[in-house]
């Protein structure tokens, strides 16, 4: 291998950005191995092992990453700020001397590349942005039995803002080298576990030694802040809303969620679901989606609070909002409690977000009834109702006996004589009865 070879292709590309990199800047590459330089290549087939190659400085630090628009300049920690495009830059070599390639030792086949990243990044993390490269050779020694390589390397973003995503912008993980698949796009199984194959002419995984062909590959990562905000409340008439009203057992109380992605990046499979205290049940048939498809508001399941209900993706900006009916129960024994009924929102397979309303339930006292004052006979003794009734004898009792018998018998006894009805009235007085004589009926 050349110093020429290496400079014509890896020079003027990328040689002013990692010539801004010192040495120490080395970052998490691995595994430990057998180094190599310029001068004394590899006796076969391996990648990315040469320590003072001019134009990359030691290849054992191969993953680096840059911001778009910074002027191509590339480094192994970088700090993210969410609405800005970032560049993973991802080199790779076979540093088997070029007369190594024609006995078959110099030449990898089952060459692949893999990267990672990480897709959300809150402050205070560092996530790391990786690239793998594995491949199949033989050695002189035994060239009949095929082993396997695998190096790797490591880049770190930070940032001082929660809730930062990464996206892979689509279509932008390109290889470039000076063979026929220059500016080839590779497909996203280069995120993958597995790899994608990678190549000189073709994206076949052969690699022949040596710099002129080496090469490197590129993507886009877009860095996006995830926000929403959610409000949850609660009403008895649907018109004034509150965190907290009062109800009575059996009531019927609406409950309005409005979730917004105040962000600025697409939010995937937002799942609305409602988590209530017993006590509280969803009124069938109440749930109404509204949001930009369903303007007018959409009928959904009884599901809200079961599995939950899936609206799909929310655009930055976007507003849905859910409108559902809850019962109170009739069980007096939840009088004076504080009922809570909760929304969950996850979104992005990993994002969570709740809030909640709650009532309280308030019963009727029941006490005795307040005593009238004006019909307290210890208050008012004077009044008429309040006077002890006279105490009866034998006399009135045996009047009261002839007075019943009269009108039961529909006045047979007022139709007889004066004389025998002014007897009854003087019995009734009490006029001429000895002590101690029993009065005797009319009849008598």
């Amino acid at each position: 291998m050349s110093k020429k070879h290496l400079l014509t292709f890896i020079g003027g590309i990328v040689a002013f950005a990692f010539a801004l990199l010192p040495f120490w800047t080395v970052s998490a590459w691995g595994p430990e191995r057998t180094t190599y330089t310029v001068e004394s290549p590899a006796p076969y087939a391996t990648f990315n092992s040469i320590t003072d190659n001019p134009a990359v400085g030691d290849e054992r630090n191969f993953v680096r990453i840059g911001e778009i628009g910074s002027g191509g300049v590339y480094r192994d920690e970088i700090e993210i700020v969410p609405g800005k495009e970032y560049e993973v830059y991802i080199y790779y070599h076979n540093n088997a001397a070029a007369n190594t390639n024609s006995a078959g030792y110099g030449m990898a086949t089952n060459t692949k590349l893999s990267s990672a990243y990480p897709t959300v990044l809150n402050a205070g993390e560092r996530g790391m942005v990786s690239g793998i490269i594995s491949w199949s050779y033989v050695t002189p020694e035994d060239p009949d039995n095929a082993k396997t390589g695998k190096v790797w390397d490591e880049a770190y973003v930070t940032t001082n803002t929660d809730g930062v995503v990464l996206r892979y912008k689509t279509g932008t993980a390109i290889i470039h080298n000076s063979g026929q698949a220059d500016g080839s796009v590779l497909p996203t199984a280069l995120f993958t576990e597995s790899g994608t194959p990678i190549g000189y002419n073709k994206l076949t995984g052969t690699l022949p030694g040596c710099a002129e062909y080496s090469g490197y590959v590129t993507y886009t990562l877009v860095a996006e802040k995830v926000d929403v905000s959610l409000d949850k409340q609660v009403s008895l008439d649907g018109e004034t809303w509150n965190k907290n009203i009062n109800v009575k057992p059996g009531d019927y109380v609406t409950y309005n969620v409005k979730f917004k992605n105040t962000g600025n990046t697409n939010l995937t499979n937002v799942i609305f679901k409602d988590i209530h205290d017993e006590g509280l049940s969803l009124r069938s048939g109440s749930t109404l989606i509204f949001d930009v498809n369903n303007v007018d508001g959409m009928k959904i399941d009884d599901i809200i609070d079961l599995s939950g209900y899936n609206v799909g993706n929310v655009a930055p900006g976007a507003l849905v909002q859910v409108i559902y009916q809850v019962k109170v129960t009739e069980d007096i024994s939840y009088c004076g409690k504080t009922l809570t009924n909760a929304i969950s929102a996850k979104f992005n397979s990993t994002e969570e977000k709740t809030d909640e309303a709650t009532v309280t339930v308030i019963c009727e006292e029941q006490t005795e009834p307040t005593p009238n004052p004006e019909k307290n006979c210890k208050t008012n003794p004077e009044m008429p109702e309040c006077q002890e009734l006279p105490k009866t004898g034998p006399l009135e009792i045996f009047m009261a006996i002839i007075i019943i018998a009269g009108i039961g018998g529909g006045g047979y006894y007022l139709y007889r004589t004066r004389k025998t009805l002014n007897k009854v009235e003087s019995i009734a007085k009490g006029d001429d009865i000895p002590k101690g004589e029993t009065p005797k009926t009319p009849e008598q």
